[in-house]
Formats: structure tokens, C-alpha cells, sequence
């Protein structure tokens, strides 16, 4: 966790805020309203005063006196916090070996710097020899490999190249060149927590071209995605190309999403709705999918908020498995074990489905338990949905006219 303190250099009356990185996603709207009521937060300037950087990462000291940008501080933060010790040594060395000051290339610096060794202790050369065979090449290798290792010798050899001080241990770069990673702009991919949807965002008109891609993860606070579309330029939806990348919803949503045809802000309210599921509920949710067979994120919304209306039985696929599992499974029955022989269990799980208006299908048994059973399940959900909007909406101008 690093902690900074920050300022309106042009509006000291403001005061100081302290925000910690990595942000935590709940606390990323609250951040930047904060920063709004400073003067501050701009999507696409650096423009809060760094005052004091706290933590342990006294390399970040650099930034202070100088101006930053919440999304890029945010973005190398979570970097950072993905370091082991020696990726942490690695990245500071670097950074002095370098000059390093600029957020764009700071950033850089951390899809390469694990390419360089850095040696903190020379006491023992058999394990330093052995870590540098680790780091020219590519940070991993077969036990048989490492077994082979003098790393001793190795160790010996690295003295050959031109090792350079600096107070995170003494730094060898292994010919590590500085890539143009972050264009200052659009983020690199980099996932740091689980999310629903990663969606890759381009302009339409640019496509031919091959425009940048901005990342985004759903779901999202409305401020996180917004600030992402400003600062990649977007001016409107009409120009955005929506593509899918990864995936952690059914896959009988999946198979039924096109993306590419939906809001951004649909898609966002159904990975919202998804991300609040166990993996039980997902595989019902799978279930009621194929059931209703939704046509647009909406819809499906609409189901993965409401799957209390549902019965779903898994691993039932025959109206005797049905039949079985209601009375001998359900809790509705006192079921003598001597007149389980003689108990026409087909016969009863047909009854019952039929009653139900149930379905088998791939995941289990599913029936709706709302008034119509038919094929209008969507549109009463979807209604009933409405109908909860406006009674919301009511109450709010109700306490509001009061």
C-alpha cells in the first residue's frame, strides 16, 4: 500500500487529501469526488501536487514536488503491489540506474525490470549464481536445468559485466532495454482483481488502422468507466467497437451475448448482477438461460436479478430422476422405505412438471414460479422490473416534494 498526499498547487486553500494505492474499487467514486470538490482528478492531466509519498517503496520519494495523475498512479500501484521482494529491488535499482522520474516510463520500467539482476547479498554466491541463470532467462527453468547450474561459477561470471550501485543492491541489466509499453494514454492490459467481463474498447472509425485498445473491467464504478473513455478520446458511444476477451459468466450467457450490439452501461449492469452469485447460483443462472433464452444483456439482467422466481434441480434429466428427487429428497414426504417398491415415480415427476410448467435441459431441472409459465417469462420479469423502477422513482420525488 502506498500512501500519497496531495494538493492544488494552484488553489493551496483546498488543503491536502490522502489517498491510498492501489485504489480499492469500492472506494474509486469517493476518490475522485473528493478530488473534484480540490479542483482536481482530471482524467487526462496530471494536476494533483504530490506533497509526501508514504510506504515502503522510498523510490516513489522522486514523485513528490512534482504533479501526477490519479489514473496512472492508481495503474503503476497495482503494478507494484504484484512484486515479490526481489521484483521490488529489481524496479528500484532500475529506476536510479536509469534516471527514471516520468509516471510513463516508471511504468514501463515495470514490464521489464524483473530482466535485470540485482544482488543484495553476496554472502552466499551458489544462490546468486543461480538466481541470475533465473532472470537471463525469463525468470523460469526446469528443475533438471537448475540442478545443472554451477552457481558459483555463475555467480563469478557476473562480475564480467558492468554492475552499477545503488542503495536497492548492486544492478546489473543483462542488456534489459527500456520498451515503450504505456503510450501515455491507453493502459497496457494488466488484470489485478477478478472481474466478470474484460471488454477490449476501440474507435469504430479506427479499426482498419489498428486503433489502440482501452481495457476495461466489469464490472466497474460509472466514474471508472467514464474517466476510461475520456482519457482513450471517446466522444461518444456511436463511435466505440466493443469486442469480448475473457469471460467468468455462464457459458450459456456467453454463447448468447453479442457484445459487439450491446451498451456498455447494459453490459456493466449484468456483470454487476452476475458478480453477486456463488458458483451454485451461476450454475442456475446457466440453467434459466437456456430456459427463458434471453436476446440481450437487459434480459438476461433481469433473470440473474430474479432467480428466486426459479426451481432449479440439478443433475435431473427424466421425469422419473424428478419424480424421485420430490419424494424421496424434497422434504414434502414421509416416505416408508417399504412402499418405495411400489411407488410409480415417473409418473408422479410427470404430474408435477406438468404442473410446474418445467423444463429439463442441460444443467438440471428448471420450472418458473411465477403466473405465467409460458413463453413470457422474460416479459414478466422485464415488467416487473419497471414496475419497481417507478415505485422507486415515486418514492424518491415523494421525499423530495416533502
Amino acid at each position: 500500500m502506498i500512501q500519497t498526499v496531495v494538493s492544488n498547487a494552484s488553489a493551496p486553500e483546498y488543503g491536502q487529501a490522502t489517498i491510498s494505492f492501489p485504489i480499492r474499487e469500492e472506494d474509486y467514486p469517493s476518490v475522485v469526488n473528493m478530488l473534484q470538490r480540490m479542483g482536481l482528478g482530471n482524467p487526462l492531466e496530471r494536476d494533483c501536487r504530490v506533497d509526501e509519498v508514504i510506504g515502503d517503496w522510498p523510490i516513489l520519494k522522486r514523485l513528490e514536488k512534482v504533479a501526477i495523475n490519479l489514473d496512472e498512479m492508481d495503474y503503476l500501484a497495482k503494478r507494484l503491489d504484484s512484486f515479490d521482494t526481489q521484483e521490488k529491488a529489481k524496479f528500484q535499482a532500475a529506476a536510479v540506474k536509469y534516471g527514471l522520474f516520468d509516471m510513463r516510463y516508471l511504468i514501463d520500467l515495470t514490464f521489464c525490470c524483473q530482466e535485470t539482476t540485482v544482488i543484495t547479498d553476496f554472502s552466499d554466491l551458489e544462490k546468486v549464481g543461480r538466481r541470475h541463470y533465473l532472470d537471463v532467462n525469463g525468470g523460469s527453468a526446469s528443475r533438471e536445468e537448475l540442478e545443472n547450474v554451477d552457481g558459483y561459477e555463475t555467480a563469478l561470471l557476473i562480475g564480467d559485466g558492468d554492475g552499477t550501485i545503488t542503495p536497492y543492491g548492486v544492478i546489473y541489466d543483462n542488456g534489459m532495454q527500456l520498451r515503450p509499453v504505456y503510450d501515455g494514454q491507453n493502459f497496457p492490459l494488466y488484470q489485478d482483481r477478478d472481474s466478470v467481463f474484460l471488454l477490449g474498447l476501440s474507435h469504430k472509425s479506427e479499426l482498419s488502422m489498428n486503433s489502440a485498445t482501452t481495457w476495461v473491467f466489469l464490472p466497474a464504478s460509472a466514474q471508472r468507466l467514464g474517466r476510461a473513455l475520456e482519457r482513450s478520446g471517446f466522444e461518444g458511444t456511436d463511435d466505440l467497437h466493443i469486442r469480448l476477451s475473457e469471460s467468468m459468466a455462464p457459458n450459456e450467457i456467453d454463447s448468447r451475448l453479442d457484445v459487439e450490439h450491446e451498451s456498455l452501461n447494459d453490459l456493466n449492469q449484468l456483470a454487476s448482477a452476475i458478480v453477486l452469485l456463488d458458483d451454485a447460483q451461476r450454475v442456475k443462472l446457466g440453467a434459466v438461460v437456456q430456459m427463458a433464452n434471453p436476446r440481450s444483456a437487459t434480459e438476461m439482467t433481469a433473470l440473474a436479478q430474479n432467480l428466486g422466481l426459479f426451481d432449479f434441480v440439478p443433475g435431473i434429466h427424466s421425469p422419473r430422476e424428478y419424480g424421485e428427487f420430490m419424494i424421496r429428497e424434497s422434504g414434502h414426504f414421509d416416505l416408508d422405505d417399504d412402499l418405495a417398491p411400489f411407488i410409480d415415480y415417473e409418473a408422479y415427476g410427470q404430474k408435477q412438471i406438468n404442473a410446474e410448467g418445467g423444463v429439463f435441459n442441460d444443467q438440471g431441472y428448471i420450472a418458473f414460479r411465477g403466473e405465467n409459465r409460458g413463453d413470457n417469462i422474460i416479459k414478466e420479469l422485464m415488467k416487473q422490473a419497471s414496475a419497481e423502477l417507478q415505485g422507486h422513482l415515486q418514492t424518491r420525488l415523494h421525499f423530495k416534494g416533502r
